[in-house]
């Protein structure tokens, strides 16, 4: 008898269980200690550092910022004709109090070609008075011991053009360029710098941007740049060493959070871990009880009819062919799963195609782009893009109405669609009356000869437009621009120098197509004194 009952599904399942009710207790214990608590204090290493990387990104766009400003200023026609003491002019023009406050500079600071001062500009910190200078002498004494540096920086690397962190109290972010024409060309003329003070209206500003307090101390020593982490008591401190110009001396940058989120997870999962071996004991208690109703009883009756018929059952059949509860739910899954198919294909077309046209939209056109300039960047072939502009849409719309419009959208995008397919190279519609194209294995030479292609099978549809200045029917105007394998041109500067062709189309009278040169990057405005 206790043979018989060993063997039973009912011992073995209790002796499962059971032994699953051990196993678990005793991984649960074992899993907190050494896999649990261990993430959980990784988890809160990886919160703060993930926080202080953050005010340490921002850190670096503010010197990327104020570089960049420093190079608008530098590389300017008029500020080389100012090194040069030919533009007197110069300082009543660009330099005021306010300036300085709204850019929040310290200081800017002229050298001409042999590294002696030109001019300086700034805001005295002790006085808060705006002044300016010839030399760092009398007033402007307070800026000697920066200039000096500057001077210093200057001969170690005339080149220049970066931005460093200066060390004082508080530090300072300092961005220099040489001093060119406005098309970059030489020799240079002189330097300029710019000054930003790292204080506490920069700190505050910081933990605008970021949510997150920040500090920065300067440490006479030379620490390892690796994210130091300190846990005291209820507070977590993140700090990292940066270098400053010159090398003496480092800034210490950090940020301290905390650790509220981290003990109260701490404590509800150890309430979670003495509530889960309550309901296993509970869940095991249950499992027996339903086990017994719903499968071991009937299995016993089903086991005893069996044994009587077992010479007229058949072999197990495919799952779908099943008669039972399973087969029945199978095939439901199964006719479900392909429903579910069919509605994904049907969103995949809707996130990716224009419902007015049916060209593929911007999202599936930016995606492709990425992919196609990546193979052009790798294998070394031509790749050029096209942006096509419906000429004087806006007053196509506003003569015909907007239902008319987009009768004219559908005609022209089929037509483009037409072309495209024949010539072998993509489009979509990017914009309201915005189309743009991607023609792999393309030079600019040949992606105007298609071009001329496409604005002729539009010019066939003679599409009426009589209140355009351009032609009695709808025209395009197209920007093309070949992508620049060399200087590794990205898939946003690609598009940008087709924009400014097409810039230059339409500027030209419309009706046209114009090849992206590095000349039309110059009819760009260039703003000079623009916030960071």
């Amino acid at each position: 008898m206790v043979q018989r009952y060993s063997r039973s599904l009912r011992f073995r399942f209790l002796a499962a269980l059971g032994g699953v009710l051990i196993i678990a207790l005793i991984s649960l214990v074992v899993l907190s200690k050494w896999v649990i608590f261990p993430a959980l204090h990784k988890e809160e290493r990886s919160v703060v550092t993930q926080e202080l990387k953050k005010i340490e990104r921002t850190l670096q766009i503010s010197q990327q910022t104020l570089l960049a400003q420093a190079r608008d200023w530098a590389i300017w026609d008029d500020t080389y004709e100012f090194v040069q003491g030919s533009y007197p002019g110069y300082t009543d023009t660009n330099f005021s109090q306010q300036m300085f406050e709204e850019m929040r500079y310290q200081l800017m600071a002229f050298f001409n070609a042999e590294g002696e001062v030109h001019f300086l500009a700034g805001i005295n910190p002790a006085t808060g008075q705006y002044q300016t200078c010839y030399s760092a002498e009398r007033e402007c004494r307070w800026m000697a011991g920066l200039i000096r540096t500057m001077q210093t920086s200057i001969k170690e690397d005339p080149a220049q053009g970066k931005s460093d962190l200066y060390a004082g109290s508080p530090p300072l972010m300092v961005a220099s360029s040489p001093v060119f024409r406005t098309d970059e060309s030489g020799p240079p003329q002189g330097w300029l710098f710019k000054v930003r003070p790292m204080d506490d209206a920069w700190l505050a500003l910081i933990e605008d941007y970021t949510g997150l307090p920040a500090t920065l101390s300067m440490v006479e020593s030379n620490e390892d740049n690796d994210i130091a982490i300190t846990i005291s008591g209820n507070t977590i401190l993140a700090l990292r060493y940066l270098p400053t110009y010159p090398f003496n001396e480092q800034l210490a940058l950090s940020t301290q959070l905390n650790r509220t989120s981290y003990l109260a997870s701490l404590e509800t999962f150890r309430y979670v871990l003495l509530w889960t071996a309550c309901l296993m004991l509970l869940v095991i208690g249950l499992v027996l009880l339903l086990l017994e109703r719903i499968i071991l009883k009937p299995l016993k009756i089903l086991t005893r009819f069996t044994q009587q018929t077992s010479d007229d059952l058949e072999g197990s059949q495919s799952l779908l062919r099943r008669g039972d509860e399973i087969g029945i739910l199978a095939r439901a899954f199964q006719k479900q799963f392909k429903r579910q198919q069919q509605l994904n294909a049907e969103l995949i077309e809707l996130s990716t195609h224009d419902p007015l046209t049916g060209l593929p939209n911007r999202r599936l056109f930016d995606q492709r782009l990425q992919e196609v300039v990546n193979n052009a960047l790798s294998t070394g072939q031509p790749l050029s893009v096209m942006m096509i502009d419906i000429d004087h849409f806006k007053l196509f719309n506003d003569h015909y109405g907007h239902p008319e419009g987009d009768v004219c959208l559908r005609r022209v995008a089929r037509t483009m669609h037409d072309v495209a397919t024949a010539h072998g190279f993509f489009i979509a519609r990017t914009g309201g009356e915005e189309f743009s194209a991607m023609l792999p294995a393309t030079s600019a030479t040949q992606a105007m000869e298609k071009s001329q292609a496409l604005s002729h099978a539009i010019d066939q549809l003679r599409h009426p437009h009589q209140v355009s200045p351009v032609a009695s029917y709808v025209t395009v105007s197209i920007g093309i621009s070949q992508l620049d394998i060399e200087g590794a041109m990205t898939p946003s500067g690609l598009m940008t120098a087709a924009d400014q062709a097409l810039y230059a189309a339409k500027a030209a009278g419309r009706h046209s197509a114009k090849v992206y040169t590095p000349s039309l990057a110059n009819t760009t405005f260039s703003s000079h004194n623009t916030l960071p």
